[in-house]
């Protein structure tokens, strides 16, 4: 995608009345996703690395099962809004059909919309064994994400989600307002991926159930957290045999799931 198309819509400076200070905000903008000509959604998003964040979404949402599912996209602007155009191949039109939902746009709880108890706990496969990070490679995730979050250092308030190979080191950062959607961004990314495999994914948000099935539904084994999960995201990491660790500030890992 072109992020020149969107340029009107990107952070801009924003003066205090008061002190005449200039300043620069986050921006959140209106994504309406039609698949094969028909609505699907309509979701606030920060307007950057939207292609990734579509095959995430769509991956996440068990709508597609590879990006290749995707044949096409076509990001069109309208006033302050952005429309995507997706393509779906014909194998993923007709269960994606039979399942569609009423989704509400949301960047805050990322089961809004859902209308059964079996569509807001599925019941998927756990993951294969993986073992846990190395202590070393956890404690120098914080050190570096200062130099992947240029968004957030430049107007505050976004969300980032990050990859890390085994040893630590990060390799790509997803920035927006919604924390699922920076999740969505960078499981996107890596999904079209060849070369890195599985590794370790922060997330600076809390930790809750929808963030979990994420990392199932995407086969990722380790989720790392900056903040603490909640019981039941507990609970099902270690039913699915995801690796959970919440990182706290200047104290060891705790680890409140392993898959071995």
């Amino acid at each position: 995608m072109d992020d020149a198309l969107f340029e009107h819509i990107l952070p801009s400076q924003v003066v205090n009345t008061v002190t005449g200070t200039p300043f620069t905000l986050a921006s959140e903008v209106p994504l309406a996703i039609t698949l094969n000509g028909i609505n699907h959604a309509v979701m606030m998003v920060s307007p950057y690395q939207l292609d990734a964040f579509i095959i995430g979404f769509l991956l996440t949402e068990g709508i597609i099962q590879h990006h290749r599912d995707i044949h096409d996209f076509e990001f069109l602007h309208q006033q302050d809004a952005i429309i995507a155009h997706v393509t779906l191949a014909n194998r993923c039109h007709q269960p994606w059909q039979e399942q569609r939902r009423n989704l509400a746009g949301r960047t805050g709880c990322g089961l809004c919309g859902i209308e059964s108890l079996h569509a807001a706990l599925p019941d998927l496969p756990p993951l294969d064994a993986h073992p846990l990070p190395s202590t070393p490679a956890l404690m120098g995730l914080r050190e570096q994400l200062p130099e992947w979050q240029k968004l957030n250092q430049s107007s505050g308030a976004l969300h980032a989600a990050f990859f890390a190979d085994r040893t630590g080191n990060i390799l790509f950062a997803g920035e927006d307002v919604g924390r699922h959607n920076a999740l969505d961004k960078l499981l996107g990314w890596h999904h079209r991926q060849q070369d890195h495999g599985k590794g370790i994914i922060l997330v600076t948000s809390r930790c809750s159930i929808e963030l979990i099935l994420k990392m199932v539904r995407t086969q990722q084994p380790t989720l790392v957290t900056l903040s603490p999960p909640t019981t039941l995201a507990v609970t099902q990491a270690r039913h699915y045999q995801l690796n959970l660790i919440h990182l706290p500030y200047q104290q060891p890992p705790r680890v409140y799931a392993r898959s071995c």
